[in-house]
């Protein structure tokens, strides 16, 4: 049986003026907007520019949890699961890109 997440007790709570560092590194190398956004040790950096979209998540908990990243494409990429790839890297940071971009949703 599918687990559903209920978002409304788990919500990431916008840090961006907290963390510029974050923001002046993820702007120079990524362009375009960046936001950061934390909630209990998990922290999502999201960018976003005219070709892309893409969310990082990383964790001092473990690895990152499935509402997290289901989260990060529904809330913050305003996307459909179906239409994102997702990565994890070595260290595992998760990579959650869009996977073709005609224009960014308002």
């Amino acid at each position: 049986m599918a687990i559903i997440y209920q978002f409304s007790n788990k919500t990431f709570r916008e840090i961006t003026n907290e963390r510029i560092n974050v923001m002046k590194i993820a702007t120079g190398f990524m362009g375009g907007i960046v936001k950061v956004y934390e909630r209990e040790g998990t922290v999502i950096i999201h960018s976003e520019n005219k070709k892309s979209s893409h969310a990082s998540i990383s964790t001092k908990n473990g690895q990152v949890k499935e509402w997290e990243m289901r989260y990060a494409i529904e809330h913050i990429l305003k996307r459909n699961v179906t239409d994102v790839s997702i990565r994890v890297s070595d260290t595992g940071v998760v990579h959650i890109r869009n996977k073709e971009i005609t224009s960014l949703p308002n």
